[in-house]
């Protein structure tokens, strides 16, 4: 038997990146092979004799090598360096004499970052493909540092970057910030865009003085794909199913019937409504079978003109059902502290215990266009335009239990609340842009940019019913009014109206000018930009009610006597705070200098300046109405350093220093209330924004290929972060409302490690983080009386260290990979963790929200059939893995049983929600 064996690696000869799916044949014999995912490739079992192994791959000029096997049990081991065969000018664009790769593939979004200034990590269009993600807010959970809250349908919408909150980060696309359609919060929802449109995805965690200044937690660059040098066409379609929709009844309304338009809207603010004026029919649910989830794109594109003019056209189309329940215990923001009794820190007080269900349907639509014209080598202007729409059909189902904890279980008042909701969001984006080589040494961009979101929530409508539920002298259950009839509880009909857009108009310039002294290479540039944002918001509700003195019964919809007590209540709520207009004007210029003294450093240093006008109307509000109207200024000076030590072509040290900020969001600073799907939210006009000092050191190896080794720390110091917290002041009801907090800190490490061995590789993720938030807490408790001996209730105030809301000590990925270019099957595990974070900060001590720590299991898998067509499937929460939110405390102590949702007793179940699995498979083309 013959045992020699023929190895080797295959590398670009320039590059020295791994040459991946590369053919390699022994010339004039039946031995072929393929290259695996670090350009490896072997051959065994070959007689002794004289060998030719030839390689072949896509843009690379063919090789021939010879190799001799002298006798059996040799081992040959060559290392193969091909020549590329020309220069795809879509790899490299030249923008502030920075090389961009394209970051289609592993390899070139390796580069990016090898390459980068500042400190990022990028997704490659090939890695989000083969993800099991549909959407980029998924995508996001990938990159090391991610965590991202999961919405109502268990899709993830809102990335939190190194225990970060959400409202520390912003969204660019295609380096241009955007506006979010959220109608209290800047952040955008992630989940609007599906993967398919990207053509690299980059979280950037260390800001330069060209970029906008709030971010302290990091940017998330969604780029587009751009026009390819020759015909692109691609298509996918796919269909899916979530588990869930087997096991329970999907509920659905009449999406047509939802009123546009409030009857305030229609007629006229003074015209007062009856119930003749709102729709049924969107109250009244059906069960249904759903349909399989659908997904379709499509993409073509193509150079004309003799490759001068460039156009590539996107669509996507998405449609899910997804069904989930829940489980939600509402607990008074205020703890009781028992009477005659020692007693410290008080104890959770249950007021709701809820069972929720949810039935979603999500239709999500995509579209980007890009058309760029090479006006000659040194001149090019591009137009871009991306639109997406989500829009969610909602049906909640809660059985509310009011008299949270019974002395007799089984019995009390039960109320249910029927609630339909159609939520659409939109984001339109049209940017002009010009890059010009004004000279050898002078180059300028410049960027034109309007973008509009909006969100509209037409005639939401909840319905509350109510039973009395007693025990008859033999124990057995009755209800009152008799089952299955049920009463119309107060205020027994609510409508509302509610929509707002963000309107930004903004312009950027840079110059950027290139010249050498004493051999050491130096890059000015100097620029500027201006955004002036404007905001309107509407919000009306209707309230109907039941005048009857005893009980209704309900019957159905259409003959519920329901009416308004007075004409001023028929006209809804025309004189909210919640109406209200706002503008933003934001200036900046900034300065930076970047200094190559030898080959080993590259320096880039600067300073940014931004100028921040916020101003907000109540339009409805009367004059005289203290807080009416309100606006702040503020201006920040915002410096940087980034410094990349080269150890040598494949290692360095990268350190950054950068100062930002965090903007409120307009609801934010604007004093008005408005219920939300828990709790009710509430503005604060007296809020700060946060300002923040970054640093980060990394030391970042990039072997060749996709493998890479990131390990950092990094260190922030945040002033006046803002919080929410969960409280009852004494003038109001409960809320949460964003609040400062005292100077914080978040510390933590982060390692990244990639690495392929021929058709298998590993690629994993770690952060560790520490953040400490000194926050003042009210702590309630007895003391016993000197003169009467009887206790008496007292509160005090204590300083506690708590971690930032949204930040995770441990967060991690892990896949495992599979790719064999020679069947065509790439094979992905992923799996996430998220360690347990706070989400709600109390007043009180010892009675924070926090969500318990995660494991989601993903799985996802494509086959090539032959050279233009592939099937794949997608796995999504195999683990069936909950979102739980509980207090911290021993509920033996509260003397009464917790509803039995958890067994611990060291923890008080606030919320869990279950999602189920999700499948998906599908079939795409490329030419």
């Amino acid at each position: 038997m013959h045992a020699a064996i023929i190895k080797g690696h295959a590398f670009d000869s320039r590059t020295s990146e791994p040459i991946v799916g590369g053919t390699v044949t022994i010339e004039g014999s039946n031995f072929k092979t393929i290259t695996g995912l670090d350009g490896s490739f072997t051959f065994k079992n070959i007689p002794t004799g004289n060998y030719t192994i030839v390689i072949v791959s896509l843009s690379y000029q063919s090789l021939k090598q010879e190799v001799v096997i002298e006798k059996d049990n040799d081992e040959a081991v060559i290392e193969i360096r091909l020549i590329s065969s020309f220069k795809s000018m879509n790899e490299v664009v030249v923008t502030k004499s920075k090389n961009k790769l394209s970051g289609t593939t592993d390899q070139s979004a390796r580069s990016i970052e090898k390459n980068a200034d500042n400190i990022l990590n990028v997704l490659s269009a090939k890695t989000i493909q083969l993800a099991p993600d549909v959407t980029v807010a998924n995508i996001l959970r990938r990159v090391s540092g991610v965590t991202v809250d999961r919405g109502e349908s268990g899709e993830g919408r809102y990335p939190v970057i190194r225990g970060m909150d959400k409202r520390y980060n912003y969204t660019l696309i295609n380096g241009i910030k955007i506006p979010s359609p959220d109608d209290k919060n800047r952040y955008v929802p992630m989940d609007i865009f599906p993967s398919e449109i990207l053509q690299r995805l980059e979280v950037i965690k260390a800001l330069t003085p060209d970029m906008e200044g709030d971010a302290i937690g990091g940017v998330m660059n969604l780029v587009m794909r751009d026009a390819p040098e020759k015909l692109l066409l691609e298509a996918q379609g796919s269909v899916g199913y979530s588990q869930m929709l087997f096991n329970n009844t999907f509920s659905t309304y009449d999406h047509g019937a939802v009123n546009a338009k409030s009857p305030a809207e229609i007629n006229g603010p003074d015209y007062s409504a009856t119930y003749a004026d709102f729709s049924k029919a969107n109250l009244v649910f059906t069960p249904k079978n759903p349909l399989p989830d659908g997904q379709i794109s499509l993409t073509v594109g193509n150079r004309f003109f003799k490759n001068k003019l460039g156009v590539i056209l996107c669509g996507s189309y998405n449609s899910l059902d997804r069904f989930y329940k829940e489980d939600f215990n509402e607990i008074s923001p205020q703890p009781s502290v028992p009477n005659n009794a020692p007693n410290n820190g008080g104890v959770p007080s249950l007021t709701d215990i809820e069972s929720r269900k949810y039935s979603i349907t999500d239709n999500r639509i995509a579209f980007i266009g890009k058309i760029d014209y090479r006006i000659n080598t040194d001149n090019k202007i591009d137009f871009s335009t991306v639109f997406t729409q989500l829009t969610d059909y909602q049906s909640r189902q809660i059985t509310d239990s009011t008299d949270g904890l019974r002395s007799v279980p089984g019995t009390g008042v039960v109320d249910y609340l029927y609630r339909s909701k159609t939520n659409i969001q939109n984001i339109l984006s049209l940017t002009l842009q010009g890059l010009h080589q004004i000279t050898e040494h002078l180059s300028a961009d410049w960027s034109g940019v309007y973008s509009v979101a909006t969100q509209k929530t037409p005639d939401q409508a909840e319905l509350t019913l109510s039973q009395t539920i007693t025990k008859d002298s033999t124990g057995q259950t009755s209800s009152s009014p008799a089952s299955p009839a049920m009463a119309i509880a107060s205020p027994g009909l609510t409508r509302e109206w509610q929509h707002n857009s963000d309107n930004d108009i903004a312009g950027y310039i840079n110059l950027h000018y290139k010249f050498n002294i004493a051999a050491q290479n130096f890059n000015v540039s100097v620029g500027g930009m201006s955004r002036h944002k404007e905001r309107d918001n509407y919000d009306n509700t209707y309230t109907l009610q039941i005048t009857s003195p005893t009980p209704v019964i309900f019957d159905n919809i259409y003959n519920a006597p329901f009416v308004f007590t007075s004409t001023s209540q028929g006209k809804g709520t025309p004189n909210s705070q919640n109406i209200y207009t706002a503008t933003e004007d934001v200036s900046a210029g900034y300065f930076d200098i970047r200094w190559e003294p030898n080959k080993k450093w590259n320096v880039l240093a600067g300073v940014r300046f931004e100028s921040t006008t916020q101003s907000y109307v109540q339009t409805q509000v009367d004059s005289t109405v203290a807080g009416r109207e309100g606006s702040q200024t503020y201006i920040d000076p915002l410096p940087s350093v980034h410094i990349k030590y080269k150890l040598n072509d494949k290692a360095a040290l990268h350190f950054s220093y950068f100062s930002s900020i965090c903007r409120p969001g307009f609801f934010e600073i604007v004093p008005t209330e408005k219920p939300g799907e828990y709790y009710t939210e509430a503005g604060n006009d007296s809020l700060l924004h946060s300002q923040a000092q970054n640093l980060d050191l990394r030391y970042e190896y990039f072997p060749g290929g996709a493998n890479q080794i990131l390990i950092g720390v990094f260190y922030k110091n945040i002033q006046n972060p803002i919080e929410y917290t969960y409280e009852r002041p004494a003038t109001s009801s409960t809320y949460i409302r964003p609040e400062n907090g005292a100077t914080a800190t978040n510390i933590g490490f982060e390692l990244v490690y990639t690495k392929y061995f021929h058709k298998f590789g590993v690629s994993a993720n770690y952060t560790y983080t520490y953040s400490n938030a000194p926050t003042l807490k009210t702590y309630p408790y007895n003391f016993r009386d000197s003169v009467t001996g009887t206790y008496q209730s007292t509160t005090k105030a204590v300083k506690v260290n708590l971690p930032l809301q949204g930040q995770a000590a441990h967060i991690g990925n892990l896949s495992l990979l599979y790719k064999d270019g020679k069947s065509g099957i790439e094979l992905q595990l992923a799996t996430i963790y998220t360690g347990r974070h706070m989400v709600y900060l109390s007043p009180y001590d010892n009675m924070d929200y926090w969500q318990r720590g995660s494991v989601i299991m993903d799985f996802s898998g494509e086959k090539k059939l032959g050279k233009h067509f592939s099937v794949y499937a997608k796995l999504g929460n195999l683990l069936n893995t909950a979102d739980i939110i509980e207090m911290d405390f021993n509920s033996s102590s509260i003397g009464k049983e917790w509803p039995p949702l958890e067994n611990r007793s060291d923890r008080i179940l606030i919320q869990k929600k279950y999602y189920g699995q999700t499948y998906l498979a599908g079939i795409r083309y490329h030419f």
